[in-house]
């Protein structure tokens, strides 16, 4: 089921002023609870933090080195989330307890080739879009938390055809879910179709949350959630 709203074309382009073709969900009966329940966390007062490879500095977050990241006293229970990439399997088992006993929601974003550099966009553009003011505000964290919580694998995507590529080819198991940010000048017809596209890949009680990012950097982002 897609959720529309109102569309103003200028050029031949998309000019956001109002929600459009919000959230895409395929089937709502068995969606995670807290799905259409009001926003959990308000955007003014998220709190996160983000620890990727050769990163100082993040705007709207707080930038956790990634060595010794277990250890850091940067990481309280004042914050709400951690995204993070780069982690070795030792390092994960024992952030992930950490993690735990703040009470922080671990996101560990992946890529099929580890490439840090796609990773880094996507998990950029994420922590942007939710701070961002930009219309339609329909991705909040509350969306993030649910698809990690429910998928083993957070794949990252910086480009539409890289993302159906994994998705044609990938046997990890059921893609549950997912988030795509069209960025840059995208006319209704592209992002219609790139909706479709993705959401052909997604299991039948699974959703794609749908958004814009004029602002993004790279050609898109796209986060998939894998269950094995």
């Amino acid at each position: 089921m897609a959720f529309v709203a109102m569309f103003c074309m200028v050029g031949g382009y998309v000019d956001i002023a109002m929600l459009i073709l919000t959230k895409q969900r395929k089937n709502r009966k068995n969606i995670g609870k807290g799905m259409f329940e009001p926003i959990a966390v308000d955007r003014d007062e998220l709190q996160l933090a983000v620890s990727l490879p050769e990163l100082d500095t993040v705007d709207h977050a707080v930038c956790v080195p990634l060595e010794g990241i277990a250890k850091s006293e940067i990481l309280n229970s004042s914050l709400d989330a951690l995204f993070v990439s780069g982690l070795l399997p030792e390092q994960r088992r024992e952030l992930a307890t950490m993690c735990d006993i703040q009470g922080l929601e671990l996101v560990v974003f992946e890529h099929p080739f580890n490439d840090k550099f796609v990773i880094k966009d996507v998990v950029l553009n994420i922590t942007n879009k939710l701070f961002s003011n930009e219309m339609p505000k329909n991705i909040d964290f509350a969306d993030i938390r649910n698809l990690n919580q429910s998928s083993d694998y957070l794949f990252a995507f910086n480009s539409q055809s890289s993302a159906l590529e994994f998705l044609q080819l990938q046997e990890l198991g059921a893609v549950i879910g997912g988030v795509y940010l069209a960025h840059g000048n995208v006319d209704l017809d592209e992002y219609q179709s790139a909706n479709q596209q993705l959401s052909r890949y997604i299991s039948e009680y699974g959703y794609l949350c749908s958004s814009f990012h004029s602002s993004g950097f790279a050609e898109c982002t796209i986060l998939l959630g894998i269950k094995r």
